[in-house]
C-alpha cells in the first residue's frame, strides 16, 4: 500500500524528533519557572530551546519559537536564530502546511550558513520534500531532493545525504516506481555508520521494513527488523526516559513481525507478537498504527482460518480507511474479496473485486493525469528555458562579433587573434550547455511515456483479475460468464488502441513514423470519413454535415493517416459512452496553397471529454499536421462549438 507506506515514514519522523508525555509536561513547567529567572544571554536561549523541543508539537511551539528567534537576533547568535526557524519548520510541517515550511526554510537557511547547522537544514529540507511527496507532487519531490543530496555532498554531511535519499525512495515509491525508490533506500542504509544518529538509522530501518514487506521479500524483512529491534533497545537502553516516546516504533516493529511470521506460515510466533503489540497500542498512538494493527489481525484469523473474526478486523480498517484514504481503502476491499472467496463464498467476493477495481481504476487515473500534468508542466519550463538559453547564445555570438570588429581597428593582428580564440571557446562551452540541456530535456519526454504505464495497467489489471474469475469459477452462470468475458474484450481493446496510441506517438516524435504515401482526392477522401463516421455513430446521435467549395483537389498524403486524424474529430472519443443529439459541421476550403479542414461542434475539442485518450489523440494530430507541414488549431470558445481546424498543405506535386 504506498500511501501506507509514505504515512508510515511520516509518523516515523514525527515521532523519532521527539513526542511528550506526561512526565515531560512537568519538565516545562519547572524549565519556564528557570527561564524567568534568567537574564537575556546564550543560558536563557538554550532553556527555551529545551522548552521548544519539548513543546514542539503543541501550539505553544511558535510563540516560544518566535521569542527565540527574537531574543537571538538581538545577541546576534546565529546558530539559535537558525534553530528558532527549523522549529517553525517542524511545526508547520507536522501540520501539513506548505506554504509556511517553505516560507520558514528560507528564512533559516542563512543563518545555517553563517553558524554551520547543516544537519538541521537538511532535516528541514525533509519536511518540506516529504511534503510534495504527500501532495503527490512527484517530480518536484524527486528534483528538490536530487538538490538537496548534492549541497550535503558539497557539504560532507552524511546525515543530509542519507535524508536525500530517504526522499528520493518516498517520491520513487508513491510514484510507483518500486525499483528506483528500493535502490535510494539501499544507498541510505549504505550510508550508515556505527557513529550514526541512532535516531536516523531507526527511520532508514523503518522504511526498509515497510517496504520490504510490501514487495514480500521475507528474508530481507526478518533481516531489517532484527536491526530495527537492535538499534531501537539499544538506544533506548541509554535513553530510559525516551521509552514512552518511543511506544509507535515498538508498535510498529511487532506488528512487522506478526506480518513476517504471517508469511511464512507461523500464525502462532506471529500471534504472540500482536500480542505484544497490544501494550503499545493506546489512545495517543497514530492513526495508521491502528489501521495495521487491525489488519495484522485479520491476516493473522484469516491465516487460521477464522474468516468471520477476519472479515470484522478487516471492516474495522475500512471504515478508518474510507474518508481519506480512497488507495488503502481499495486494497483493504481486495482483501475481504479473497478472505471470501478462501472461505469459498465467492458471491461475496465478486462485488468486492468490482468495487475496490473501480475505485483503483479511479485513483490510477486520477494520479496519472496529475503526474503527466506535472511532467508537461516542467517538460515545458524547461524547453522554454533552452530557447532563452538559445537566444542569449545568439545574442553574446552578436555582441562578440561586434566587439571583434571593434578590435580590429584598435589593436593589432595578435590581440585580435587572442579575442579570436576566446570567442570561440566561450561558444564551445555554451554549445556543450545547451548539447546538455537538450539531452536532459529528452530524458523528460521518456520519463513522460514511461508514466503511461498506468493507464496501461488498469486494463491490464481487469484483464487478468476478471480472467482469473472465469477461471478460478466453473459454477458462474453464462450471463455473468459473458459480462465478464465482454468486460475482458473492451479492455483488451482499450490496452491495445492505448498502446499503439503511444507507439504513434512516440515514433512521430522521434521522426521514425512511416508514411505511405500517394496523390488522392482530398474531396473523395473526406466523403469516405463522413460515410465511417456516420456508421461509427449510428448509435450515438451524431450527424455530420459535410460541405466543400470545390469539386476536387489531389493532395500528396499518407491517406490512412489523415483518415484516422478526421475520423477522430467526428465522433465521441474511444471510451465515452455517450448518446446524445449532436450535429458537426465539417468543411473544406482551399485558402492559397492550404486545404483547411473546418469542424464545428466536434466532441473531440470538447472539455467535458479531455482524457488520457484525447490528449494523446491532440499530440498525434499535430505532430501529424506538422511533419507535412501543416497545422492542427483547437478552439473550445467558438459561437457554434468547439472547434477543430486541420491545415494541410497541396504539394507542388499534386498541383
Amino acid at each position: 500500500m504506498k500511501q501506507t507506506i509514505f504515512f508510515i515514514t511520516a509518523l516515523l519522523l514525527c515521532t523519532l524528533t521527539g513526542k511528550a508525555g506526561t512526565k515531560i509536561i512537568s519538565k516545562t513547567d519547572s524549565l519556564l519557572k528557570v527561564l524567568q529567572t534568567l537574564p537575556r544571554d546564550t543560558m536563557r536561549l538554550n532553556v527555551l530551546n529545551q522548552i521548544i523541543r519539548i513543546e514542539q508539537n503543541n501550539h505553544q511551539c511558535v510563540q516560544y519559537s518566535d521569542t527565540l528567534m527574537k531574543e537571538a537576533l538581538q545577541l546576534k547568535n546565529d546558530k539559535y536564530a537558525g534553530m528558532a526557524a527549523y522549529y517553525h519548520v517542524l511545526y508547520y510541517y507536522n501540520h501539513s502546511n506548505q506554504d509556511s515550511v517553505s516560507k520558514w526554510l528560507n528564512i533559516m537557511e542563512p543563518y545555517v550558513h553563517k553558524s554551520d547547522i547543516w544537519e538541521f537544514l537538511f532535516d528541514a529540507k525533509r519536511f518540506q520534500i516529504d511534503l510534495y511527496t504527500y501532495n503527490e507532487q512527484y517530480e518536484l519531490a524527486i528534483s528538490e531532493a536530487k538538490k538537496m543530496k548534492q549541497q550535503a555532498d558539497k557539504q560532507n554531511c552524511n546525515q543530509g545525504i542519507i535524508a536525500a535519499y530517504q526522499c528520493l525512495s518516498s517520491a520513487y515509491i508513491g510514484s510507483q516506481r518500486w525499483d528506483k525508490g528500493i535502490e535510494a533506500l539501499e544507498n541510505a542504509y549504505q550510508m550508515l555508520t556505527p557513529q550514526e544518529n541512532p535516531v536516523v538509522r531507526i527511520s532508514v530501518l523503518s522504511q526498509l521494513v515497510s517496504v520490504t514487506k510490501e514487495r514480500k521479500e521475507n528474508k530481507k524483512l526478518f533481516k531489517y527488523l532484527h536491526e530495527l529491534e537492535n538499534a531501537l533497545n539499544k538506544h533506548i537502553s541509554k535513553n530510559p526516559s525516551l521509552k514512552e516516546g518511543f511506544a509507535d516504533v515498538y508498535l510498529f516493529n511487532e506488528l512487522f513481525y506478526g506480518y513476517y511470521y504471517l508469511n511464512i506460515h507461523q500464525p502462532q510466533r506471529a500471534y504472540s507478537h500482536l500480542l505484544k503489540s497490544g501494550k503499545y497500542l493506546n489512545e495517543d498512538t497514530y492513526f495508521m498504527y491502528k489501521v495495521l494493527y487491525f489488519d495484522t489481525y485479520a491476516k493473522y484469523y484469516q491465516e487460521i482460518g477464522e474468516y468471520m473474526q477476519a472479515s470484522d478486523y478487516i471492516d474495522t480498517t475500512l471504515t478508518m480507511l474510507k474518508k481519506d484514504f480512497p488507495s488503502d481503502y481499495a486494497e483493504q476491499l481486495l482483501e475481504k474479496a479473497r478472505i471470501w472467496k478462501q472461505a469459498g463464498q465467492s458471491e461475496k467476493a465478486i462485488p468486492l473485486y468490482k468495487q475496490a477495481l473501480a475505485i483503483k481504476d479511479s485513483t490510477a487515473t486520477a494520479l496519472s493525469n496529475t503526474q503527466m500534468e506535472q511532467i508537461k508542466s516542467k517538460y515545458n519550463i524547461e524547453k522554454t528555458e533552452l530557447e532563452q538559453k538559445k537566444q542569449n547564445n545568439r545574442t553574446q555570438l552578436i555582441y562578440l562579433t561586434f566587439i571583434f570588429v571593434i578590435l580590429i581597428l584598435l589593436f593589432i593582428f595578435m590581440s585580435r587573434l587572442f579575442m579570436v580564440r576566446k570567442a570561440l571557446k566561450h561558444a564551445e562551452n555554451e554549445i556543450r550547455k545547451a548539447t546538455e540541456t537538450v539531452r536532459k530535456t529528452n530524458e523528460m519526454k521518456n520519463r513522460f511515456l514511461s508514466n503511461m504505464s498506468y493507464n496501461i495497467r488498469t486494463p491490464l489489471n481487469n484483464v487478468v483479475g476478471f480472467s482469473q474469475l472465469i477461471a478460478c469459477e466453473p459454477d458462474i452462470d453464462k450471463e455473468t460468464r459473458q459480462e465478464y468475458s465482454h468486460i475482458i474484450h473492451r479492455s483488451s481493446e482499450k490496452l491495445m488502441r492505448l498502446v499503439n496510441d503511444v507507439l504513434d506517438l512516440s515514433r512521430l516524435e522521434a521522426q521514425m513514423m512511416k508514411f505511405q504515401l500517394q496523390d488522392y482526392d482530398v474531396i473523395e477522401l473526406c466523403r469516405e470519413v463522413c460515410y465511417m463516421a456516420r456508421i461509427k455513430n449510428e448509435q450515438t446521435g451524431i450527424k455530420v454535415l459535410f460541405s466543400a467549395d470545390t469539386d476536387s483537389q489531389i493532395i500528396h498524403t499518407d491517406t490512412m493517416r489523415l483518415t484516422q486524424a478526421l475520423l477522430s474529430a467526428l465522433v465521441y472519443p474511444e471510451g465515452q459512452e455517450c448518446q446524445q443529439e449532436r450535429i458537426i459541421r465539417f468543411v473544406v476550403s482551399r485558402h492559397g496553397d492550404m486545404i483547411r479542414f473546418q469542424i464545428s461542434n466536434s466532441p473531440l475539442a470538447e472539455h467535458s471529454f479531455v482524457s488520457q485518450e484525447t490528449i494523446i489523440r491532440h499530440d498525434i494530430n499535430r505532430l501529424l499536421l506538422k511533419h507535412f507541414g501543416g497545422n492542427y488549431l483547437v478552439n473550445d470558445k467558438t459561437s457554434e462549438g468547439p472547434e477543430i481546424v486541420f491545415i494541410y498543405p497541396i504539394t507542388s506535386e499534386s498541383k
